[in-house]
C-alpha cells in the first residue's frame, strides 16, 4: 500500500514529518518498509505564465510565445500551440536537464532567439493522460516561477506499507488516518459522503443478486451528463504516487476513491448494458468475456460475474469487460460498489491469471457497510470536476447485512496479560480515537465497526491496547518458570543409534518423497489384491508422479540406484529412514496409519579396489549380515530368518525377518523383471524393517558381562539333514539341547555331493562349550556332545557325518 504523505493529510492533521510518522506506524505494527517519491528525471524546469502566442514570421510550423517565469519575461519558440495566453506551462530554462540527459541551451530558430523550451508531459517522462504530444498545460491555480517538481508535488514523500493480511482496513488512506488518530490523538477528517444536486428523470437500473453467498451487497448509482476527458493534474499526480496509471476522469475518480476509502469501484457505460439490468450470478457453462486488457477469458461455473440481461459484463471483483468500458462516447455511467466473498475472488483471479488493486482488496475483505458511501464520494468528486452528476439515488441491494460486533473487555484481564498498568479510561480513549463506540461500566463494551474484521474477541482488543499504547511501554521482564534439561526420547535415541550403525556399516542415507506414482506398483509386480497396492490417494497432487502416498520404500531406493548408475556410480550401499502410509480399514473414518520403516539396498562390489585385495560382488549374505549387525547393536534378541516369496524378489533368495516369532521385515535379491522395469542390469539386494514392530524389542542400554574365568572347549559337529531343514533350526536345537553350557554355535560349512544322499545336505557347526562355575573336562564335553547328536537325530532325522 502506497500512502502519499500530503494526500494522507487531507484526512488528518499531522505536525510530524514523514519519517516520524513512519516510525510511529511501524512501532504500532503497521510496518513502513520504505519512504519513496516520484523522483523527477529533470532539473531546471519551472512553471511559466503564457503572455502571448503568435505564429513565427518566417516558419509556418513554429510559434513565438512570450512567457513570464516569475522573474522576467522570456521569448520561447515552440513547435505546437495548444496553450493559450493565461495558461501556465513547464519551461525548461537555459541550463536545464531533461530525461535522457538532454541539455537545454539558448538557440536561434529562424532568426528569433529561443530562451529555453516549453515541455510536453512525454518530454518530461510524466505518464499523464491526454495531450501527451502537446505542451503540458498545468492547473490554473499554479503560480509561475515555481520549480515544476514543487508545483506538481512530485517530491511528496510516499510511505510504502507492508501490511499483514489481517489489516485490510489500511488498504485505504482513511484506514491509515484512523490508525494515526489512535496514535496521535488527532481527529479524522471524513470526506463528503453525501449526494448533492440529485437529478431525476432517467429510469433506474434493476439490480439482482442471484448468488448471495458470494455477494452480500451490491450498490449502483446512475450518473448523467458525463463528459469524459483528462483528470486535473493534481489528481493524476496523486494516482501516479499511488502507483496507478491515469486513464480518464471517470476511471481515475473510481481509482482515487478506492485509494481513499479502500472500497473498489467500477464504472459501466450504462447505454451498453442490455436491458439496463445488473445480475450478480455465477458464470454459466461455456460463457466467455473479453476483459479490459483485450484478452478473451473462458469462465467456469465457480466464477462470480456481473451480467446484464444477456451476458457477463465483468468478472466480479477482478476485472471489467471491454464492451462496457468508459470511452469518449460515453454519456451515462453506472457506478458500482459491492462486497464479494474473498475466497471466491481469490480463486477466480488465480484461475484467470489476473491480479489488480481491486482484487487485492476484495481478497482481504472490504467494509460491507462502506459501499454506498464510496459511490457517493465518487459522485461528489465527479461533480466537483464537472464530469458527471447523479441521476437518482443509489440503488442498494443488501442481501446479507453485516452486523456490528460488540465485544466486552475486562480491564483487569488486559492489565494482567500485558503486565501493564493502564487505566480503563485510557483503554476507552484508545478505542474512541479509532471511531469505535465504547460503553463503560465494570467492563468496556466496545462496538467494533465492520471495517475492522480483524477484531473478533477480547484478546484482539487487548492486543489493540498494547499496539496503540506502545509496545515499547511494556516493561521488559525475563520469562519465569522451572528449567528442565532437554533429552531425547527412547524412540529418538533408537533412531539415532540406527543411523549411526548404518553409517558405520558403510551405508549412505537418502531421503525420498513420500508421494509416488502408481507406476511403482506395476514395476514391483503388485496386483490389485495386494494390500500394499491399496495406497492413499492425494486429492490435489502436484503431478501424476506424486499421485499416492507410498506403502513401500523399495521403489524410491531402486530409483536412487538407477539415478546413480546413470552417473557412473556402480557400487552403492543406501538406506532410507522414512514413513509409509497405509489406509484405514474400509468403513472407518480415520486417518491413514503412518509406520516408520528402514529401507536398505546394496549393489556392486566391495570393498573398493586396492593393490592388496580385489573387490568381491555383494550377495544376499552381505545384506543379511548388515541386518544382523544392526539388530545386535540395537539390542534386539530372538531374531530368526525364514524363507518367503515376494513378487519383486527372486524366489529362493528372499527371507522374512522374525523377532521372537513376530514378522518385522524382509530382505532378498530383487527380481530380474523388477530390475528391468527400473532400467537396472546388475544384481541388487534390498530389504525393509518395520521399526514400529522392532522398537518394543530394542534394548539400547549395554549390559556388562565379566570375562570368563574358566577355559572353553571347542568341538565340531557335521550332520546330514533334509534340504527343507534350515540351518537356523539346527542351530536353535543345538543351543536348546546343550543348555547353558553351549556358549556359541557357528555354521562353518555346507556340503552337497556324492557322499550325501539326494535331498539332503551336510551342515558343519563349530560349538563352544563353557561352564561359568568350573573347568569342563573332556569327558563332560563328550557326553554333552553325544546327547546333542542324539537329540538332532530324534527330532530332525539328522545323521552324524563321520
Amino acid at each position: 500500500m502506497r500512502v502519499p504523505f500530503s494526500w494522507l493529510q487531507d484526512f488528518i492533521e499531522l505536525k510530524l514529518s514523514a519519517p516520524e510518522v513512519a516510525e510511529l506506524l511501524t512501532r504500532s505494527g503497521v510496518e513502513v518498509e520504505e519512504i519513496a517519491a516520484l523522483a523527477p528525471e529533470f532539473s531546471g524546469v519551472v512553471t511559466a505564465l503564457v503572455s502571448s502566442v503568435e505564429k513565427h514570421p518566417q516558419a509556418d510550423r513554429l510559434f513565438v510565445t512570450e512567457v513570464f517565469d516569475g522573474r522576467e519575461q522570456l521569448t520561447v519558440v515552440a513547435g505546437v500551440a495548444n496553450m493559450r495566453p493565461g495558461d501556465t506551462v513547464p519551461l525548461a530554462k537555459v541550463g536545464a536537464c531533461l530525461p535522457g540527459g538532454v541539455k537545454i541551451g539558448a538557440v536561434r530558430r529562424r532568426g528569433i532567439e529561443s530562451c529555453g523550451m516549453l515541455c510536453s508531459a512525454k518530454e518530461l517522462n510524466l505518464e499523464f493522460s491526454g495531450g501527451a504530444e502537446g505542451i503540458l498545460v498545468l492547473d490554473k491555480e499554479t503560480r509561475p516561477g515555481l520549480p515544476l517538481e514543487q508545483a506538481l508535488n512530485l517530491s511528496d514523500p510516499v510511505l510504502l506499507l507492508g501490511l499483514t493480511p489481517n489489516r485490510a482496513d489500511c488498504l485505504g488512506l482513511l484506514g491509515v488516518a484512523y490508525e494515526l488518530a489512535a496514535l496521535t490523538g488527532k481527529q479524522v477528517r471524513l470526506p463528503d459522503l453525501l449526494l448533492r444536486e440529485v437529478k431525476h428523470g432517467l429510469p433506474q437500473p434493476k439490480i439482482e443478486i442471484a448468488a448471495p453467498s458470494l455477494c452480500s451487497r451490491y450498490a449502483g448509482l446512475l450518473l448523467a451528463g458525463v463528459r469524459v476527458g483528462s483528470s486535473p493534474l493534481w489528481l493524476q499526480v496523486r494516482l501516479l504516487q499511488a502507483g496507478i496509471r491515469p486513464i480518464n476522469n471517470i476511471v481515475d475518480v473510481t481509482n482515487y476513491c478506492m485509494w481513499e476509502v479502500g472500497q473498489p469501484l467500477h464504472a459501466f457505460d450504462y447505454e451498453t448494458l442490455a436491458g439496463r439490468a445488473i445480475e450478480v450470478r455465477t458464470a454459466r457453462e461455456g460463457e466467455k468475456i473479453v476483459t479490459l486488457d483485450g484478452q478473451e477469458r473462458r469462465l467456469t461455473p465457480e466464477m462470480l460475474v456481473i451480467a446484464d440481461a444477456e451476458k457477463p459484463v465483468a468478472v466480479a471483483g477482478v476485472m471489467g469487460g471491454l464492451e462496457t468500458e468508459i470511452t469518449t462516447g460515453t454519456h451515462t455511467v453506472l457506478l458500482e460498489a459491492a462486497h464479494f466473498n474473498p475466497v471466491s475472488i481469490r480463486r477466480t483471479g488465480r484461475s484467470l491469471g489476473l491480479y489488480s488493486e481491486a482484487q487485492q482488496r476484495f481478497e482481504k475483505g472490504v467494509d460491507v457497510n462502506g459501499c454506498v458511501q464510496a459511490i457517493c464520494r465518487a459522485a461528489d468528486l465527479l461533480g466537483q470536476l464537472g464530469a458527471a452528476s447523479p441521476a437518482g439515488e443509489a440503488v442498494d441491494v443488501y442481501a446479507v447485512p453485516g452486523a456490528l460486533r460488540q465485544i466486552s473487555l475486562r480491564p483487569e484481564r488486559a492489565r494482567k496479560l500485558l503486565d501493564l498498568e493502564i487505566s480503563q479510561k485510557e483503554m476507552a480513549a484508545i478505542f474512541r480515537r479509532q471511531g469505535f463506540v465504547v460503553e463503560e461500566g465494570t467492563q468496556l463494551h466496545v462496538t467494533v465497526p465492520t471495517r475492522r474484521p480483524d477484531l473478533q474477541a477480547e484478546v484482539d482488543l487487548i492486543e489493540e491496547v498494547a499496539r496503540i499504547h506502545g509496545y515499547e511501554n511494556i516493561p521488559a521482564t525475563l520469562p519465569a518458570g522451572v528449567v528442565t534439561q532437554g533429552h531425547r526420547t527412547g524412540r529418538q535415541l533408537a533412531l539415532k543409534k540406527l543411523r549411526e550403525t548404518m553409517t558405520a556399516c558403510g551405508y549412505t542415507e537418502v531421503i525420498n518423497y513420500s508421494f509416488l506414482s502408481t507406476v511403482h506398483f506395476d514395476r514391483l509386480g503388485l496386483t490389485a489384491a495386494d494390500e500394499l497396492e491399496n495406497a492413499v490417494s492425494i486429492a490435489n497432487p502436484l503431478s501424476e508422479e506424486q499421485a499416492v502416498m507410498r506403502t513401500l520404500l523399495i521403489g524410491g531406493l531402486l530409483e536412487n540406484i538407477a539415478y546413480n548408475r546413470n552417473r557412473h556410480q556402480q557400487d552403492l550401499k543406501l538406506f532410507e529412514l522414512g514413513a509409509v502410509y497405509l489406509p484405514a480399514e474400509e468403513g472407518k473414518m480415520a486417518l491413514p496409519e503412518e509406520r516408520m520403516k528402514l529401507g536398505l539396498v546394496i549393489t556392486g562390489a566391495f570393498p573398493v579396489e586396492h593393490w592388496h585385495h580385489k573387490p568381491v560382488p555383494c550377495d544376499f549374505f552381505d545384506l543379511k549380515g548388515t541386518v544382523e549387525e544392526l539388530l545386535e547393536r540395537l539390542g534386539v534378541s530372538g531374531v530368526s530368518f525364514q524363507e518367503k516369496e515376494l513378487s519383486w524378489c527372486q524366489s529362493g533368495q528372499t527371507a522374512q525377518v522374525l523377532v521372537q516369532g513376530e514378522q518385522a521385515g524382509w530382505l532378498g535379491r530383487v527380481h530380474s523383471v523388477t530390475l528391468e522395469a527400473y532400467d537396472l542390469d546388475r544384481a541388487v539386494f534390498a530389504g525393509e524393517l518395520d521399526l514400529e514392530t522392532l522398537l518394543p524389542y530394542m534394548r539400547l542400554n549395554c549390559e556388562y558381562r565379566p570375562l570368563p574365568r574358566y577355559p572353553a572347549l571347542l568341538r565340531d559337529m557335521a550332520v546330514i539333514v533334509p534340504e527343507q531343514v534350515s540351518a537356523d533350526k539346527v542351530t536353535s536345537l543345538i543351543s536348546e539341547a546343550g543348555g547353558p553350557l553351549v556358549e556359541t554355535v557357528a555354521l562353518f560349512d555346507l556340503y552337497r555331493g556324492p557322499q550325501v544322499p539326494a535331498g539332503f545336505r551336510s551342515l558343519a557347526f563349530a560349538i563352544t562349550y563353557r561352564d561359568a562355575q568350573r573347568t569342563l573336562s573332556d569327558e563332560d564335553a563328550c557326553r554333552l556332545h553325544d546327547r546333542i547328536e542324539q537329540i538332532l537325530e530324534e527330532k530332525l532325522g539328522a545323521l552324524l557325518r563321520k
